[in-house]
């Protein structure tokens, strides 16, 4: 997720570390030392530290104590995690085909009742709404509709910057960014519509995530409805356990 402020630099070197795991094999999985990566990295030893407690909140390495740090190469071996949000195209490419994608539709009008609801507006407040196919290998696996409310829109833009992942506008027109979202998983059958643009059968079951995007203030700015071919995606998760404490 991404985040404001200190939390980007972490972020940062995170996803830095994230890399050196993914270009590199490690004699018995053991990661360098922190020192070490401090200095690779070019980041503080504070800042390491946090980076390392983010991987291993998301059970990507684990640490020993008097050890070392390993990569937990069975976390790693999940293809898609339900946890992590990525970016479609991106997404697309680390399954294995060649990314690309569809533009659909994009208008700027009044909001519904329930998207009114859902991005907590008052009545009348327009929405920047566009919908989006994205092509795996040139075959549709994804049709994403993201609604945006138009007020927090505060720069010019061109059409074409919506023709595709919403993430870049927001952060470019908007000023804001999605530091997490709420996530409803349901199982839905293909509705004509759906059907047409994903070119499958009307009633195959899809993978549907409605999705609220909210900035680090918990304001939501983003409203998703994604519609995901199970034949291209399997998604897992890693669950903790929690044992409720009698008291």
């Amino acid at each position: 997720m991404q985040q404001t402020g200190s939390g980007s630099r972490v972020d940062e070197v995170s996803e830095q570390v994230r890399a050196l795991i993914d270009g590199h094999t490690f004699v018995g999985g053991r990661l360098p030392s922190e020192p070490e990566l401090t200095r690779l990295l070019g980041a503080s030893r504070a800042t390491i530290r946090q980076a390392l407690s983010q991987l291993e909140a998301e059970r990507i390495i684990t640490r020993k104590h008097g050890v070392g740090t390993f990569v937990n190469q069975r976390v790693l071996n999940i293809g898609t995690r339900l946890d992590q949000v990525w970016d479609f195209q991106e997404m697309i490419q680390l399954a294995g085909y060649a990314p690309g994608v569809r533009h659909e539709s994009l208008s700027l009008g009044p909001a519904s009742d329930h998207v009114l609801s859902i991005l907590s507006l008052p009545p009348g407040q327009e929405v920047l709404t566009t919908a989006n196919v994205f092509l795996a290998d040139g075959v549709p696996v994804i049709y994403c509709v993201d609604v945006i409310p138009a007020r927090i829109v505060r720069q010019a833009y061109n059409n074409e910057e919506l023709h595709g992942p919403v993430y870049r506008f927001l952060e470019q027109r908007c000023h804001q960014r999605v530091d997490y979202n709420i996530t409803e998983i349901l199982a839905v059958g293909a509705d004509e519509a759906v059907a047409g643009r994903l070119h499958c059968e009307t009633g195959v079951p899809l993978h549907y995530f409605e999705e609220i995007g909210c900035n680090a203030a918990g304001e939501p700015i983003l409203y998703s409805e994604e519609y995901y071919s199970p034949s291209f995606f399997e998604f897992k998760i890693v669950r903790k356990l929690t044992t409720r404490t009698s008291q």
